[in-house]
C-alpha cells in the first residue's frame, strides 16, 4: 500500500483542529503538503524548486544572487510542466496513491495534475470553500472539472450537500461526513454555573456582537450572569467597544485565542455554549461548526442560530435551543431560561453528550473517510 498524500492550504504552522485529526487518526502511511499552489511545501522546502526532474534549478537558487534567479529562473519554474514534473517526482518519490485535498480551492488546483498521473484525488469541503461567493466565484469552471475528476467530494452537513450539488457536482460521487469531536470533551463535567462561553473567531459570520448585544439584555434582568468570549478576528476591537459602552466590562471576558486544550476547563465552567452565526451579504456559511459538536459533548446545551449545519448538529428543545438568524430577543429569552434553570442545563446536557455521541464521533468521521480513502485505492 503507497502513502496517503494530505494537502492543505492553511499555510500549516498550526493545523487546523479537524485536519489535523484527519493527520493523526487515519490510518497507514501520510506526507502532508502545505501552502498554497503552486507554492506547495513538504519538510520546509518547496516541491517545484526541490523535486524537480532537473536538479540544475535546484542548484541554480543555492549559486545565483536572488534578483538574478527570480529573473532568469522564477518564470520557467512557475510554467504548468515544471509545476506539473515537480508533482510527479514528488508524489512517486512518497508512493503517493491516493490524494486528500482539504477545502474546495485546493482540490481544484490540484485535481489536472491528478488526473495526468492517475491518482485518485477526494477532495473534503469545510465551508467557506463550497458558500462564500468571493471563493466560490472565480473557481465555478476548475469546480466543474475537478467534480468530474474527483474519486469523491467530503461534504460535512446536508445543507452543504445542496450547495455543492448546485454549483454541478455529481451527487453519486458526494459523501456526506459530519465532523466529530475528540473523545476527551466528553470527560467534562460542568458545574452549571452562570456563565454563558462563546468560542470562534470576531468575524462576519460569527456575528460576535449579536451574542453580545443577547447577553446585555440578560444581564439587564438577571446581574449574576457572566459572558466568556474566546477568541480573536477583525470584530474583536469592536465587541470590546460595544461592552465598554454597554457598561459590562466586568461582566464579559475576552480571552483572545488560547490553545485548543486550555478550553476545556471553559466547558467545565459553563452552564451553556452559544453561538450567533449568520449569513453574510457575500453569502458565506458554516459547515458543521466543531466547537458546537465539542460543547454538546461536553454536557453543555447549545443555543444557536438555524444555520447550515447547526440545524443538523443541535436538536431544539432536547439538546439545546435554535433561533433564526438575527432573533437577538430569542436568543436572550433562551440564555436567560438556562441561566436560571441549572437543572434543565442538566437534562439539556445529557441529550446533547448523548446525540453527539451517538451521531457525531469523531471515529464515526474517521471510519467514513477511510473507507472512502479504501474504496479510491480499490478503483486504481
Amino acid at each position: 500500500m503507497g502513502k496517503l498524500c494530505i494537502i492543505g492550504v492553511d499555510d500549516h504552522k498550526v493545523l487546523k483542529d479537524f485536519i489535523r485529526a484527519h493527520v493523526e487518526l487515519l490510518k497507514g502511511e501520510k506526507v502532508c503538503v502545505d501552502h498554497w499552489y503552486p507554492d506547495y511545501v513538504h519538510d520546509h522546502k518547496t516541491i517545484r524548486i526541490y523535486h524537480h526532474k532537473h536538479p540544475f534549478l535546484r542548484k541554480l537558487k543555492r549559486l545565483l544572487p536572488q534578483f538574478l534567479y527570480h529573473r532568469w529562473v522564477t518564470p520557467k519554474s512557475l510554467s504548468e510542466e515544471v509545476i506539473h514534473d515537480s508533482l510527479e517526482v514528488f508524489f512517486r518519490h512518497h508512493n503517493v496513491d491516493v490524494i486528500l485535498a482539504e477545502f474546495g480551492p485546493t482540490g481544484a488546483e490540484i485535481a489536472p495534475h491528478a488526473r495526468k498521473l492517475g491518482i485518485p484525488l477526494i477532495v473534503h469541503f469545510h465551508g467557506h470553500d463550497a458558500h462564500r461567493l468571493s471563493v466560490v466565484d472565480p473557481l465555478r469552471a476548475k469546480y466543474l472539472e475537478m467534480f468530474r475528476d474527483a474519486f469523491r467530494i467530503i461534504s460535512v452537513s446536508r445543507f452543504m450537500t445542496e450547495a455543492l450539488l448546485t454549483l454541478g457536482c455529481d451527487p453519486a460521487k458526494i459523501v456526506t461526513n459530519p465532523y466529530g469531536p475528540r473523545d476527551l470533551f466528553f470527560d467534562v463535567q460542568s458545574d452549571y454555573r452562570t456563565t454563558l462561553l462563546a468560542v470562534g473567531r470576531f468575524t462576519d459570520i460569527k456575528a460576535n456582537y449579536l451574542t453580545l448585544l443577547a447577553f446585555k439584555q440578560v444581564h439587564e434582568t438577571c446581574s449574576e450572569a457572566r459572558l466568556v468570549m474566546v477568541g480573536d478576528g477583525e470584530l474583536l476591537e469592536c465587541c470590546k467597544t460595544l461592552a465598554q459602552v454597554w457598561g459590562l466590562t466586568d461582566r464579559v471576558t475576552f480571552t483572545g485565542a488560547i490553545p485548543h486544550a486550555e478550553i476545556l476547563p471553559l466547558f467545565a465552567q459553563a452552564c451553556c455554549f452559544v453561538q450567533h452565526s449568520v449569513r453574510p451579504s457575500y453569502g458565506d456559511a458554516e459547515g458543521t461548526p466543531v466547537v458546537i459538536l465539542e460543547a454538546q459533548a461536553a454536557g453543555l446545551p447549545v443555543i444557536a442560530t438555524r444555520h447550515a449545519g447547526i440545524t443538523e448538529a443541535v436538536v431544539h428543545d432536547k439538546t439545546g435551543f435554535l433561533i433564526d438568524e438575527l432573533d437577538v430577543d430569542g436568543m436572550s429569552n433562551h440564555m436567560l431560561h438556562l441561566v436560571r434553570n441549572p437543572s434543565s442545563c442538566t437534562s439539556m446536557g445529557n441529550n446533547a453528550r448523548a446525540q453527539i455521541r451517538a451521531n457525531f464521533s469523531m471515529q464515526r468521521h474517521i471510519a467514513c473517510l477511510q473507507a472512502v480513502i479504501d474504496d479510491a485505492r480499490s478503483s486504481r
